[in-house]
């Protein structure tokens, strides 16, 4: 059986600070930010727009694989989670990267998160019979 699986089958009262905190900190990932910023080719779009500067769709899409019309899709996704924005001037339209909003963002992430390095320390909610067969476990193999 999954250590895991054990774990969750046993009755494992949480307290209401426990639980407060994890919610406060599970509120915060944001679905549409984080999703935007996982895709390689959104990365290198971020990249090319913090080196390069304010641009349009054909010069961000110069030198990488995706079709112009592919990159776009993916400064739609980058606007719609608020780390980038538009401007059309005339009949084209320019992408920037909203600093202040991403840093705004990250420091709000962090700072709601940061209770995580209470909540979440790796294996320590293991009980000691576990502890003791691991121990055991280790020996057996030595």
């Amino acid at each position: 059986m999954c250590i895991h699986t054990q774990m969750n089958s046993e009755t494992r009262s949480l307290s209401p600070e426990h639980m407060a905190l994890a919610q406060t900190a599970l509120d915060v990932f944001d679905t549409k930010f984080f999703k935007a910023l996982c895709e390689p080719t959104r990365v290198e779009i971020i990249r090319k727009l913090v080196l390069i500067g304010t641009c349009d769709v054909g010069t961000i899409a110069d030198g990488l694989a995706q079709d112009r019309s592919v990159i776009s899709r993916h400064l739609a996704v980058l606007e719609r989670a608020g780390i980038c924005q538009t401007r059309k001037i005339g009949r084209r339209v320019f992408y920037d990267l909203d600093g202040p909003h991403n840093v705004a963002k990250v420091a709000t992430i962090l700072e709601a998160i940061k209770p995580m390095a209470y909540l979440c320390k790796p294996f320590e909610d293991l009980s000691e019979q576990n502890k003791k067969q691991e121990k055991g476990s280790r020996k057996g193999v030595a």
